[in-house]
């Protein structure tokens, strides 16, 4: 059963997503959303996405999968489509979702079917931790995390500069900025190199969470052409 949930939840996340552009349109449905997932009534699985101007960048820890994709709705529809990743692998698969949207755009209901014909309900709750503004300042440093996998290490100008290298020897660059003033969700773009079939251009999105302290958690999900990549990144050393 874990391995269809995987495959099915993999199927979410399959569709392209273009870079998200700095003042990105405000819609009535963007947010971080977290929430719960089941897949053919069976389980139940966390779900965590981050929707700015029609775009979605999302993952589940419970079934190692990371998602982009695109969203539309009002105050009371809501539907999404989506391409899946293995975390830190390949796409796999799409999903189609439509539900409802309730409690004043705070809540969605949805049922979704993947291209493997696998059937389940989403049940996602509005955090308000995407009202908290983010300026590039207070994320200069030193980020990383550790894994089963292996570990990687991210630096982080005072401009959104990115620079960085993971265990196995991929070099990392690009940028991070804010995808709209105000808000907790930051845009992605970076490039990996020396890093094989992984080499290229990724885009994504991050948010800010409280740890150990406040501020000390980078949630981190980008995607490729052929890879997706989820690190929830922990502050090691702000600048001097």
């Amino acid at each position: 059963m874990a391995t269809r949930l995987f495959f099915g939840l993999w199927l979410l996340l399959g569709l392209g997503m273009p870079a998200i552009a700095d003042k990105a349109t405000p819609q009535i449905l963007d947010g971080l959303w977290r929430g719960t997932f089941d897949i053919n009534n069976q389980g139940r699985y966390d779900f965590t996405a981050l929707y700015v101007g029609g775009q979605v960048a999302a993952y589940s820890v419970d079934s190692n999968v990371v998602y982009r994709g695109t969203v539309i709705g009002d105050d009371k529809t809501y539907q999404s489509n989506m391409s899946m990743f293995i975390r830190d692998g390949s796409m796999f698969a799409t999903v189609q979702l439509e539900g409802t949207v309730g409690n004043q755009t705070r809540s969605i209901v949805a049922r979704y079917r993947t291209s493997a014909d696998d059937t389940g309900s989403l049940g996602l709750v509005y955090d308000p931790g995407f009202e908290r503004p983010v300026a590039l300042n207070t994320l200069e440093g030193l980020w990383e995390f550790s894994y089963k996998k292996g570990s990687i290490s991210i630096n982080i100008n005072a401009i959104g500069e990115i620079k960085g290298t993971d265990s196995e020897g991929c070099n990392h660059y690009g940028t991070l900025q804010p995808a709209r003033p105000g808000i907790n969700a930051l845009a992605i773009q970076v490039e990996l190199a020396s890093c094989g079939t992984a080499d290229g251009q990724y885009a994504g999105m991050a948010y800010i969470a409280d740890g150990q302290a406040t501020g000390d958690t980078l949630h981190w999900n980008v995607t490729g052409t052929h890879f997706g990549m989820y690190y929830p990144l922990r502050r090691v050393a702000s600048a001097p």
